[in-house]
């Protein structure tokens, strides 16, 4: 695991304890990802790979969130909505690892 901060490792222990993020835990966790990527900011200034980075997230989020609204608006069998979780969660976790990878190199 990639060293964090304590109080970033506190929100995130905090917001999966009982095994269900809500949606107030979401968005304090992107408040706060977006009062931390303002520190960068202010070190690098606005246009950098990082806060590149954030902006794809951001649309990244987005999009995750309007193909899951697809797919329960197709209204998937058991197997649909079983290949389509476990695509994303690929996805999902292709990003973690490479953020571990990356992350390695600081």
């Amino acid at each position: 695991m990639t060293p964090i901060s304590k109080t970033l490792e506190e929100l995130i222990n905090e917001m999966y304890q009982d095994g269900n993020v809500s949606v107030v835990e979401y968005r304090a966790l992107r408040d706060d990802a977006d009062r931390r990527m303002d520190a960068v900011v202010r070190e690098f200034g606005q246009h950098n790979n990082v806060t590149a980075f954030q902006k794809a997230m951001d649309v990244a989020m987005q999009l995750l969130q309007s193909a899951v609204l697809d797919a329960k608006k197709a209204r998937l069998s058991d197997t649909g909505e079983a290949i389509v979780k476990d695509a994303v969660t690929a996805q999902v976790e292709y990003l973690r690892a490479g953020g571990q990878l990356a992350l390695r190199l600081l």
